[in-house]
């Protein structure tokens, strides 16, 4: 499979593609809904509503925004 994150072929069952399958998924939720799943629900205790930041960490969660955002910037330039 294509990476456009890593710019080479990957192995479908590879990190690297699961990486990419969850980057493009990201990217094509509307804001809100990106940043609810990113972000969670402010105030929320229960796990699903926590969004990314609760379960994986901030670290996580900024990492993945500046993927998001690369592979913005790769689609719109084709």
């Amino acid at each position: 499979m294509w990476s456009h994150l890593f710019g080479r072929e990957v192995l479908s069952d590879s990190g690297e593609w699961r990486q990419e399958c969850e980057v493009e998924y990201l990217l094509s939720l509307p804001e809100a809904k990106r940043a609810e799943i990113l972000d969670g629900v402010p105030g929320a205790e229960d796990r699903k509503s926590q969004g990314i930041r609760g379960i994986r960490g901030e670290g996580v969660v900024a990492a993945l925004k500046v993927q998001i955002e690369r592979l913005r910037l790769i689609k719109m330039t084709g």
